[in-house]
């Protein structure tokens, strides 16, 4: 017995094989947003600024509503980097250098982070104290 199929059978086979694979387009990708919240980085030098890095300077920082954080000590040229805080919303944020027998420019940053991933270079200049007064 021979089979015969009509062509309007075979235009249909083919309408119901190749129509799903049409219709599902490309399949989506992943990609990833950073966390939102904050890094800080950046230099202490003595005297002026691009000058020798001040080691052991210690870098606070504090939001609106909570004690201030030891966030970051520089290094011996004077670099420091914060770990990433994550933070949930809008926030005012404060970052400030101490070390003791020195003052520093400028005193402090402060700034509002708006929700999202923010990485802030701050840089300061410190100088001694029986010279800054």
């Amino acid at each position: 017995m021979t089979h015969r199929f009509a062509p309007c059978t075979l235009l249909g086979l083919l309408v119901l094989v190749l129509l799903p694979a049409a219709c599902t387009g490309p399949t989506p990708t992943s990609t990833t947003q950073p966390e939102a919240g904050l890094v800080v980085q950046g230099h202490v030098w003595l005297n002026a600024e691009e000058g020798v890095g001040l080691p052991n300077v210690k870098i606070y920082r504090r939001y609106a509503s909570y004690p201030s954080e030891l966030v970051a000590t520089t290094d011996q040229d004077g670099y420091y980097q914060s770990d990433f805080a994550p933070i949930p919303g809008d926030e005012m944020v404060t970052v400030w250098a101490e070390l003791e027998g020195y003052t520093f420019e400028p005193k402090q940053y402060y700034w509002r982070h708006y929700y999202g991933y923010e990485s802030e270079t701050l840089n300061f200049v410190a100088v001694p104290a029986q010279l800054g007064q």
